[in-house]
């Protein structure tokens, strides 16, 4: 009884996932055209340098990982291709980066980059969930 009673709420709460990820792409995207690869660069960098505690050994080999890779970006985030096309197009030159910034990272300052990211990704979200009138509530 108590699942008939749940199977509702979930099937909305998946629905607003499902349709709220391809509009966070489409607002972050929009959000990153007005900027240029130096300056995502550049504000990866300072924000890592200060999170993760980058050696200086480290800090030129992140600050090469991430112009390479916001220059790989680019003609995503300024392409025509759709919400969803850009964001699996993301998502695979995010995962090429973290392969080459887990070889220059300690364990523990590539698992707080992960944590970073996905603390980010949350807080973007809530946003989101805020602009939109609070959601399913």
């Amino acid at each position: 009884m108590r699942v008939r009673q749940t199977a509702p709420a979930l099937l909305a709460a998946l629905v607003t996932i499902l349709l709220a990820t391809p509009y966070a792409a489409r607002a972050q995207m929009e959000k990153l055209q007005n900027t240029t690869p130096g300056e995502r660069a550049k504000a990866q960098t300072a924000m890592m340098k200060s999170k993760l505690e980058l050696t200086p050994e480290q800090l030129p080999k992140v600050a090469a990982i991430n112009e390479k890779y916001a220059e790989k970006m680019e003609p995503v985030i300024k392409g025509s291709a759709g919400p969803l096309m850009k964001m699996r197009q993301a998502k695979a030159i995010g995962e090429q980066k973290e392969g080459e910034l887990k070889q220059v990272l300690s364990p523990q300052q590539f698992e707080k980059y992960l944590a970073s990211k996905e603390e980010m990704r949350e807080q973007f979200e809530e946003k989101l969930e805020h602009k939109r009138g609070g959601g399913a509530s």
